[in-house]
């Protein structure tokens, strides 16, 4: 066991076509399975060695003369590695560990599972030539010389006994097992080596903590390489924590049945998608470790995110606002965006064939570059998506096509893929309108990528509310299991998530911030206009940022009778009015929302008899949500003639039980309001604008929430009032048709009738892509937006970067 005094101050990599290190960490992200690509240099060990370093060098601005190499090999494993640094850094020298494979032959390999050697589907790993750097110093002499630090590392301890061994690692450490939320894990492809690990982790792991600790393991990216391997699991370990997210093992599948009942006595997790690592309640730094395991020796590692204190943090402040951790995710996706403008069709469409000849530049170079050129005041602009030359000049064919013919016809073109262009934008004036959809669209998975994908907006949302993993509901959305979950298992809890009001209320009051902050503080897209549908009208009054402290709803909904046991769960309020027992068996239904195509006109006439059904939303002027007793609401869905779809929503607002209820919601959302916003926010309780004082908010609420929402009459208000943009900010596209829907039903050749909807998440398709094809849209309609985020980007942060 050794002292540890020791700080990451750089990273470099390069394994499987991943050139650099943000493509690097974009594979550890997305559990990416490498294929064997030759390094550009793979027979000069030595030139790798020394670029690798001297980027470590020239990013904290340090003479290359300075750095102390140490390159892992069979005879100096991380174990000794890390003992003989413990030395440099005692002595005040900075040290470079350097893990290098390269074949020396070509290896015929199969198809790679992205899975690691615990996984009862395991086979083989494939092998990759590739490098890995990593600067380590003392902590001293980073905080002396403002170098930023990505992690440090706490303790290290090695031994034969892996279990006594984590042990010592965590004791030295002044953590407890339940203090480690990721553990990396070597999952050796020898099986006699996988069983000797697994089963001392299982015991060191063994808390009465369950799904505490998730299970990482960079093979299942990498492959196998020896001491680069090694030192890939390190560097995995420091960039999850200084970018705050759990990785996955995007194939793993389940655990050995032999050792099932092991690991359900664990603290263990397998994720099989990223998702954000909250912060701690109670400030402090996330905690991981890494158990790497050779042939001849163990070493397990614990490590801790590196905090910004620099700064003191201001009245009121939790995290300090400047620890924007960027990266190059987005900037090195494989999906390229290509900004074009003109003033004129001919321009624009030689800009288009342009593409064309410009081949011999990187794909994302040549978005960058048109970015560079682009400008958002010309008259026409048209985007296109692609993910490789082949896809460009097949979206380039089909926008020569459909750019001529949107300008005759003065309409919309767009692909498959997202490419969109329009020869009618809507222009960036003051007609920006955020739309807030309602709860029940929120769904297992909701923004799972979003933090990664928008880094800056961590820290604004992390602050609003005491334990924004609870409030974002991370353990519902983003469920823990030791085996893969599959459809069906997804679907029941997707079904148990839309039973209870109080939590996806909760989340997606949360969401909503986070679909706001996206665009305020990335796109620097500002509303003008705001409404909420349903019950996301409370989540607009907390995404714009009304009340000072939206955070206090979390409480309040956990304790709410109104939305936990009498509009929701047990339906008491119901069960009052209509005289039926306070208990029932589990699969009684007292209350079932239906979708109908209808009119209100026509559901008036058909339920004229039936007291305990309600219309309680108009989507479309001809279609309905009725909810109510199922056997009545059965009767006039069966008089009406239609089609009715259950919406497994037992929630009986927006009917008049609801009234009974009212002082309750009113004093639910009472709370003390900010400074006055700009934007107009326009409720469904009176469709007017809604003064921003405390009880007028309140009022609003409770009223919105007991009478029937007419959505048309909503969207034709504001559109009236001069919303022409209308941007979803949540979950699903519903809004966004039924906006299109609702206006398309009264277009005139009056250019004042133009608009746009755009959906911002679509369930089953990446986040990264729904933002690419919403970008599209707004920009080719000519809103102003700011993308040097999507162009630009790194993980790296370099001594010039004013700390």
């Amino acid at each position: 066991m050794f002292n540890t005094n020791l700080s990451i101050l750089g990273l470099d990599a390069n394994f499987g076509g991943y050139s650099n290190i943000d493509l690097v960490e974009r594979a550890f992200y997305q559990g990416s399975a490498a294929k064997q690509v030759n390094l550009p240099t793979s027979s000069v060990k030595s030139e790798l060695v020394t670029s690798s370093v001297l980027r470590l060098a020239n990013a904290n601005k340090l003479n290359i003369d300075e750095l102390n190499i140490i390159e892992l090999s069979k005879t100096t494993d991380l174990s000794f590695a890390l003992a003989q640094t413990q030395d440099f850094v005692n002595a005040n020298k900075l040290v470079v560990l350097v893990g290098v494979n390269l074949l020396s032959s070509p290896i015929e390999q199969g198809n790679l599972s992205a899975t690691m050697a615990f996984d009862e589907s395991f086979t083989h790993y494939n092998q990759v030539e590739g490098i890995v750097s990593v600067l380590i110093a003392p902590s001293d002499f980073a905080i002396k010389n403002a170098l930023y630090t990505y992690a440090n590392i706490k303790s290290f301890a090695t031994g034969a006994d892996i279990a006594h061994t984590t042990a010592q690692a965590l004791e030295k450490a002044n953590v407890t097992a339940e203090q480690v939320d990721l553990l990396e894990v070597s999952a050796n492809a020898d099986k006699a080596l996988a069983s000797t690990e697994e089963q001392g982790l299982l015991r060191a792991y063994k808390t009465d903590t369950k799904l505490n600790t998730a299970l990482s393991c960079t093979k299942s990216v990498t492959g196998e390489g020896d001491a680069f391997s090694q030192l890939a699991g390190l560097l995995k370990c420091i960039i999850s924590l200084q970018q705050r997210y759990i990785p996955a093992i995007s194939g793993w599948q389940n655990v050995q049945s032999d050792v099932l009942s092991q690991y359900q006595d664990s603290a263990f997790y397998i994720p099989t998608e990223s998702r954000p690592w909250y912060p701690n309640t109670d400030g402090s730094a996330h905690i991981a470790a890494y158990s790497c395991q050779t042939v001849s020796s163990y070493c397990h590692i614990v490590l801790e995110e590196n905090l910004l204190t620099a700064t003191p943090l201001t009245a009121g402040e939790r995290f300090p606002a400047e620890d924007v951790r960027n990266n190059g995710f987005i900037a090195n996706s494989d999906l390229s965006v290509f900004l074009l403008s003109a003033d004129d069709e001919k321009s624009l469409l030689d800009n288009v064939a342009s593409l064309n000849s410009q081949s011999s530049v990187q794909i994302n170079e040549l978005a960058k570059s048109c970015f560079a050129q682009f400008d958002a005041q010309k008259q026409f602009s048209v985007v296109l998506l692609a993910e490789s030359f082949d896809e460009l000049s097949k979206e380039i064919a089909l926008a020569e096509q459909g750019i001529a013919k949107a300008f005759l016809d003065n309409s919309d073109w767009k692909t498959p893929k997202g490419s969109y262009f329009t020869a009618k934008p809507v222009g960036a004036g003051d007609n920006i309108s955020f739309m807030y959809p309602g709860i029940g669209a929120t769904y297992v998975g909701l923004g799972r990528d979003l933090f990664h994908i928008f880094p800056q907006i961590y820290q604004g949302v992390a602050a609003l509310a005491d334990d924004i993993a609870i409030t974002l509901k991370d353990r519902l959305l983003n469920p823990r299991s030791i085996n893969r979950l599959g459809f069906k298992a997804l679907k029941q809890r997707d079904l148990a998530l839309r039973g209870s009001l109080a939590d996806i209320a909760e989340a997606g009051v949360g969401y909503a911030c986070v679909f706001t902050k996206i665009f305020e503080n990335v796109f620097n897209v500002k509303a003008d206009f705001a409404t909420g549908y349903s019950m996301g009208e409370v989540s607009m009054y907390a995404a714009l940022g009304c009340w000072q402290q939206p955070g206090l709803m979390s409480a309040r909904l956990a304790a709410s009778d109104t939305f936990n046991n009498k509009l929701c769960g047990d339906l008491l309020t119901l069960r009052d009015q209509w005289n039926m027992p306070k208990t029932s068996s589990e699969t009684e239904v007292i209350w079932e929302t239906y979708t109908i195509k209808a009119t209100v006109e026509e559901f008036e006439l058909a339920s004229v008899d039936e007291s305990q059904v309600f219309c309680t939303i108009v989507n479309t002027p001809d279609s309905l949500l009725v909810a109510g007793y199922p056997p009545a609401c059965q009767k006039v869905i069966k008089k009406l003639g239609v089609r009715a779809m259950a919406l497994n929503m037992a929630n009986a607002i927006h009917s008049a039980p609801a009234n009974s209820e009212y002082d309750a919601m009113t004093g639910l959302y009472t709370m003390d309001v900010t400074e006055r916003i700009k934007t107009k926010m326009y409720s469904s309780s009176c469709y007017l604008p809604i003064p921003q004082r405390s009880k007028a908010i309140a009022t609003s609420i409770a009223k919105c929430l007991c009478d029937r929402v007419d959505f048309p009459r909503l969207v034709n208000t504001l559109h009236d009032k001069g919303a022409q943009v209308f941007i979803e900010m949540g979950p699903g596209r519903s809004l966004s048709s039924w906006v299109d829907k609702i206006l398309d039903t009264d277009v005139t050749q009056n250019a004042d009738s133009n608009h746009l909807s755009v959906p911002v998440n679509a369930k089953g398709t990446s986040d990264e892509l729904t933002y690419m094809r919403a970008v599209a849209k707004l920009i080719s309609h000519g809103v102003i937006m700011e993308l040097g985020h999507l162009f630009h980007g790194s993980i790296i942060v370099n001594k010039t970067r004013d700390l």
